[in-house]
């Protein structure tokens, strides 16, 4: 019986250690689990920064201007208007400049010069249109579709403007970015993509 009792006693005595080193590396354990998680956390969150692009400045007048040649002269009293004006998705910008002659680098360049204005009057021959003008030097729209990455160029020639803004027009029923061009005497008009080319309409 007393052999008995002394295994009974050995028995507890070693389940009573493991118990206290269990309870004793269970707070141990449970904050390297913490740290591991943390450490995994802030990894992936540096991973996932490091692979984020900053977002792209806006384009300045000069950046726009340049794409078509150097004949252009970026006007500094209007500033870039930047929107998705064909609706693809991606951010076209509008730039102010002034050029004489601005078929002179048209096939050079890659842009293509329209004149929106006339044409809805129905004079659709820019070349044309641009011998009824008295300016030496015209303002002119520099357009880029998908200023980024650009895959069309427009300039956009032959209608008065003093400012120039953002709005929005129905096209097809459908709202779509276009240029609110406002004139000396208060006049309005709006500059906007239709799905195939650039048309000016007179504000009601």
């Amino acid at each position: 019986m007393a052999a008995s009792g002394s295994a009974v006693a050995a028995e507890s005595l070693t389940a009573n250690l493991k118990f206290e080193r269990g309870l004793h590396s269970a707070p141990q354990s449970m904050k390297v689990n913490i740290m591991v998680r943390l450490v995994t956390f802030l990894l992936l969150a540096a991973v996932l920064a490091g692979g984020q692009a900053p977002a792209a400045a806006p384009p300045d007048a000069a950046q726009i201007v340049r794409q078509f040649g150097p004949a252009f002269h970026a006007d500094s009293a209007f500033s870039v208007l930047v929107a998705d004006f064909d609706g693809d998705g991606a951010e076209d910008a509008v730039a102010v400049a002034t050029n004489e002659n601005p078929f002179l680098d048209e096939l050079a360049f890659h842009y293509k010069v329209v004149d929106p204005y006339s044409a809805s009057f129905g004079f659709n021959d820019p070349k044309m249109t641009q011998k009824f003008s008295t300016d030496e030097k015209p303002r002119l729209l520099l357009v880029v579709h998908n200023w980024r990455a650009p895959k069309a160029k427009f300039v956009l020639m032959s209608f008065p403007f003093a400012k120039l803004s953002l709005t929005r027009v129905l096209v097809k029923k459908h709202p779509v970015a276009a240029v609110l061009i406002t004139e000396d005497t208060g006049t309005k008009s709006t500059m906007y993509w239709d799905g195939k080319k650039w048309k000016w309409k007179e504000e009601q």
